[in-house]
C-alpha cells in the first residue's frame, strides 16, 4: 500500500500503462522526484511533475468547494481513496436559505467516484453541520449541501450516477451491468433500473404527428397502448390498457395532435374520433401490408392443390436445368426406420389437424351466437388475431405436411448433394463428415434429408430440388407463399420467383389476385 502527500510519482507508475521489457517502444520522458530521484531526460526537460496533491486535485468533482488533503492507494484491493474537505466558510440553510458560518460538528462521508483505470476511487469526505441563525426556521441544525458533488444521502457522486444512468437507459439492467463491470463501474442490474426510473423527463416538443399501437404485457392475455411521436421517433407514453376511453382521454390532454397514425383497430379509431376529432387518421403502411398478407394467406388456404401442382412444376423445371440422376441403392433397414418415423409424424399431424378443425367449428358456432372475439379468445386461450384468422376462413384448415427441421442442415446441403452424386448414400457416414465441417446437431436430421434425396431420385428429380421448400412434393405452406407474394421481386430468390410464375400460370383466379395485390403494393 502506498499513501502520502509528498511530490512522489509512485502513484503514476500504478495508474499509467506499463511497458513490456521486450517491447521496442520506450518512454520518451521521465519525471523528476526528490524522493525516488528518477533522472530527467535532457531532451524532455519541459515535462516537470507538479506536486502530487496539486495534480490529483484536478480530478476532484468540484475544486471550487472541495480541497484534497491526502490520498491512499491500496494495491491489494485496487482502490484509491482521496481525503477531501469542504472549503466554504458560509453556507445556506436548505429551508430558509439564510447564510451562516457557525459550525456545529463534523462527520465522515464516503462517496464512490469514477474509476481511474483499473482502480476504483472513493472520496473520504469530511462534511460539516451548521447552526441556522434564523430563529423561526424549523431546521436549527443542518448538514451542508454539495449540489455539484453528490445528492443528499447519496453514496456516489453525481458524475458516477450520470454514467450509470446512461448505461441503464441505453442497455437496461442486466446488459448494462455487464458492460459496467467491463468499464470498471461495479453495480447491479437493480441499481441501474432504479437510476433509469429516476431520470428526469426530457423536454420534448408538443406532439403533432402521433403513432398509436398496442403492446403486450403478456401476449394473448393483456395488452396496453404505446404512443410514439413520429417526428422525433420517441415514445411519448405507455397506457396500461387497450381501450378507446383511455386513448380519447390522452388525446384530449394533447390538443396539438393533428395527424394520428394507427392500425386497423376499431376502438383506436373510436378513441381518436372522440379525443381528437380535428385530427386526420392515417393507417400506417405496415399494417396495410400485414392485412394484405393475411388476406392472401386466407385465400391460398383454399388453393392447396394449386400450391402442390406449382411445386411439382417448379421441381420439373429445375430438374431439366440440373438434369435427372439415377436413384442410388437404398438401405432397406434404415429406409424402414425412416418410414416408421414418417408414419408417426403423420399420425401426430392428423391429431393436430383434428384439434384445429374442432377449434374452427367451435369458433364459428360461438361467433354465430353473438359471442365477442375477446371472449372467444379467452375461452380457447388464443390471441384475438388467431380468432380473426379462423373467422376469415370459409372452410376448415387443410392438413399440413409434417414439419421438417432442415434449417440446421441447410448450410451443409451443397456438400451433402455433392457427396450424394459421388455415390455416398450412408447417412451416418455423411453425418460424421458434416460434423468434421462444424455441424453440431443430431444424425436424424441428416438422415431425413438423405431420405428426401432418395425420394427425389426415385421420382426422377434432381437433388438440388430438395434444398428449396418450393420444389418439395407437399409444396410450401400458404403462409410462406403469402410472405413471398408481398416481397418485392428484386428481393425474391430464383426458386421463389419461379414458383410464383408457375402458380399464377396454373390458375386464373390466383393470377388475378396476384395482379391486384401487386397493384395495391405499388400504391402503398
Amino acid at each position: 500500500m502506498t499513501s502520502g502527500i509528498y511530490p512522489c510519482p509512485a502513484l503514476f507508475y500504478h495508474i499509467l500503462p506499463t511497458y513490456s521489457q521486450n517491447s521496442h517502444r520506450q518512454p520518451t520522458w521521465h519525471v523528476p522526484c526528490v524522493v525516488c530521484r528518477v533522472p530527467l531526460a535532457q531532451e524532455d526537460a519541459a515535462f516537470v511533475l507538479p506536486p502530487i496533491l496539486t495534480f490529483l486535485a484536478h480530478f476532484v468533482p468540484d475544486r471550487m468547494i472541495l480541497s484534497l488533503q491526502g490520498w491512499h492507494l491500496d494495491e491489494t484491493a485496487a482502490q484509491l481513496t482521496l481525503q477531501v474537505t469542504t472549503t466554504r466558510t458560509r453556507v445556506r440553510c436548505p429551508l430558509c436559505h439564510t447564510r451562516t458560518r457557525r459550525v456545529h460538528s463534523r462527520y465522515p462521508r464516503t462517496l464512490a467516484d469514477l474509476p481511474w483505470g483499473p482502480y476504483t476511487v472513493h472520496l473520504h469526505l469530511h462534511v460539516r453541520k451548521f447552526f441556522c441563525d434564523q430563529p423561526t426556521c424549523p431546521c436549527q441544525i443542518f448538514t451542508e449541501r454539495l449540489p455539484t458533488v453528490a445528492a443528499p444521502w447519496a453514496r456516489r457522486t453525481l458524475r458516477l450516477a450520470q454514467r450509470l444512468r446512461a448505461c441503464g437507459l441505453a442497455l437496461g439492467g442486466e446488459t448494462g451491468a455487464q458492460l459496467g463491470h467491463r468499464l470498471g463501474l461495479r453495480t447491479s442490474p437493480d441499481t441501474l433500473l432504479r437510476l433509469a426510473q429516476t431520470a428526469p423527463a426530457l423536454d420534448t416538443p408538443a406532439p403533432q404527428i402521433l403513432g398509436v399501437d398496442e403492446w403486450a404485457w403478456r401476449r394473448g392475455q393483456r395488452y396496453g397502448t404505446i404512443l410514439v411521436n413520429l417526428e422525433t421517433h420517441r415514445v411519448m407514453d405507455l397506457l396500461p390498457e387497450r381501450s378507446a376511453d383511455m386513448v380519447a382521454q390522452w388525446l384530449a390532454q394533447h390538443p396539438t395532435v393533428t395527424v394520428v397514425c394507427r392500425d386497423r383497430s376499431t376502438f383506436y379509431a373510436d378513441g381518436m374520433r372522440r379525443g381528437a376529432p380535428h385530427a386526420v387518421q392515417v393507417v400506417d403502411r405496415f399494417h396495410l401490408v400485414k392485412n394484405l398478407r393475411e388476406a392472401i394467406e386466407a385465400f391460398l388456404h383454399d388453393q392447396r392443390p394449386a400450391l402442390q401442382a406449382a411445386a411439382a412444376c417448379t421441381a420439373q423445371v429445375l430438374t431439366q436445368v440440373a438434369g435427372p440422376v439415377a436413384a442410388p441403392t437404398m438401405y432397406r433397414g434404415r429406409h424402414r426406420c425412416s418410414q416408421v418415423g414418417q408414419r408417426r409424424q403423420e399420425a401426430a399431424q392428423q391429431q393436430r389437424h383434428a384439434a384445429w378443425v374442432t377449434t374452427y367449428e367451435a369458433i364459428h358456432t360461438l361467433r354465430a351466437q353473438g359471442t365477442s372475439v375477446t371472449a372467444i379468445a379467452a375461452q380457447f386461450g388464443i390471441s384475438r388475431p388467431t380468432v380473426y384468422a379462423y373467422l376469415r376462413r370459409t372452410r376448415p384448415p387443410s392438413p399440413r405436411s409434417p414439419q421438417r427441421s432442415g434449417q440446421v442442415v441447410r448450410p451443409y446441403m451443397t456438400y451433402l448433394i455433392q457427396r450424394w452424386r459421388e455415390g455416398c448414400t450412408d447417412s451416418m457416414q455423411l453425418w460424421r463428415e458434416t460434423r468434421a465441417l462444424g455441424y453440431a446437431h443430431s444424425a436424424r436430421t441428416v438422415s431425413r434429408f438423405i431420405t428426401r434425396l432418395r425420394q427425389a431420385s426415385a421420382a426422377g428429380w434432381a437433388p438440388e430440388t430438395q434444398t428449396s421448400p418450393y420444389t418439395r412434393p407437399q409444396g410450401p405452406s400458404a403462409r410462406a407463399v403469402s410472405f413471398t407474394w408481398v416481397r418485392p421481386e428484386a428481393k425474391r430468390a430464383q426458386d421463389a420467383q419461379l414458383y410464383i410464375d408457375q402458380l399464377t400460370q396454373a390458375d386464373p383466379a390466383i393470377a388475378q389476385a396476384y395482379t391486384l395485390s401487386q397493384a395495391f403494393l405499388a400504391l402503398v
